[in-house]
């Protein structure tokens, strides 16, 4: 097994992807997001536990209707399945590294911008739904 030792605050303070995985195995995900001013990552949920640090910029996270503010050198947990969203608030790019456990992520996650990683998800849920109505003989 090999082990996974990385500077973390170094990948992603040089990180341009909205959203880039850097590491994945059965248990873990670690991927790295860069959010523009202004940019967010939209409300979501995830089956997994979520920890979050911010290495660069000014944000505010919404973790189950409660705001707070964020910035560099601080962590927050979101629990599996708890509502969130996370908000650049600042003048320059959001960094950040995210830590899923089980991963959450499509493997190998890699979108260069926002727009990429909604058409990404959108491609899945729509191939879902078609998946779903051949189970379901529609």
């Amino acid at each position: 097994m090999a082990i996974f030792n990385k500077d973390m605050v170094k990948l992603a303070s040089g990180n341009d992807f909205f959203q880039k995985e850097v590491y994945l195995d059965k248990q873990i995900q670690i991927v790295l997001m860069s959010l523009k001013p202004g940019e967010e990552i939209g409300m979501e949920s995830h089956r997994a536990d979520q920890s979050t640090f911010f290495v660069e910029g000014e944000g505010q996270a919404i973790v189950d209707g409660h705001s707070t503010k964020v910035s560099g050198n601080h962590l927050i947990v979101i629990p599996k399945g708890a509502e969130h969203n996370i908000v650049n608030k600042g003048t320059t790019p959001l960094k950040l590294f995210s830590v899923y456990a089980p991963p959450a992520e499509p493997a190998g996650v890699a979108h260069k911008t926002k727009e990429e990683a909604e058409e990404a998800e959108e491609g899945f849920i729509s191939r879902a739904a078609k998946k779903a109505k051949e189970i379901v003989g529609g």
